[in-house]
């Protein structure tokens, strides 16, 4: 079972292939075990490493004010820990706000930049609600009335069955750390600013984070068709194909 310790806290993380390494960094309420399609189709290539964020998975809980930056300093520790200094980072929803909030204070380790059905602002208003839902309902209660809106309605019964799984096993205080930092998050500056080869990648049908009016200058965009925000997981061999062939260019390079 690979663990690391940062700062005393220990860490979990699946690890997949050989090659240049590829980051990934799940969402609010998700854990390393979604990323289990990502592991097996782009580890032919790269070194794929998932991580169960702080107070995710089998991660130890957070401690201090709910920050981007305590996930994006966790981050840092971590591929210190792994003797990771130069990688690609990919990020999904409120992953890749902490891909974006890391890229801001350690650009020197981030050679490229894949960010996906993500945000730049937080919102009081959805603190609120994840606020409620996550003290008035149990995880699997929890998982079973959201998980669903994440896929389009033809998702795969299966997918959508392990997207309410992997859901269920979120812990409260994980959960609300993450909403309160996430509520507090701005990330426009770093938008503005982006110096590495950048990659954004949208389900058409994604209702939670809907696509951005505008693409930062120098990003490139790719829209998934048939998918909702979890469209790694509705749609995994289009975007396996998007990640590795975005990847495979810059190595060429």
């Amino acid at each position: 079972m690979p663990r690391a310790t940062v700062d005393g806290a220990a860490i979990h993380y699946e690890i997949a292939g050989e090659g240049f390494p590829l980051v990934l960094l799940h969402g609010i309420g998700s854990n390393s075990r979604s990323w289990r399609r990502q592991l097996a189709a782009l580890s032919n290539e790269f070194k794929v490493i998932a991580w169960d964020a702080p107070g995710y998975g089998q991660s130890s809980d957070p401690v201090g004010k709910p920050s981007m930056v305590f996930y994006a300093d966790r981050l840092r520790g971590f591929l210190d820990g792994l003797g990771l200094t130069r990688l690609f980072l990919l990020g999904h929803s409120t992953g890749a706000m902490i891909a974006q909030e890391f890229y801001r204070a350690h650009a020197s380790y981030v050679r490229a930049l894949i960010l996906a059905d993500t945000k730049y602002l937080g919102s009081g208003s959805n603190l609120e609600e994840r606020l409620r839902m996550i003290r008035t309902m149990t995880p699997a209660q929890l998982a079973a009335g959201r998980a669903p809106k994440l896929f389009t309605a033809s998702a795969p019964e299966a997918v959508v069955r392990e997207g309410i799984s992997i859901m269920s096993e979120v812990r409260p205080l994980g959960y609300e750390f993450a909403a309160r930092a996430l509520a507090e998050a701005d990330t426009r500056s770093v938008l503005g600013d982006l110096r590495v080869p950048t990659l954004l990648i949208w389900g058409a049908e994604d209702e939670i984070t809907p696509l951005w009016d505008e693409v930062p200058a120098g990003a490139r965009l790719e829209v998934i068709p048939n998918a909702g925000h979890l469209c790694y997981a509705e749609q995994p061999e289009r975007f396996n194909t998007v990640v590795r062939d975005f990847l495979l260019q810059l190595n060429a390079g």
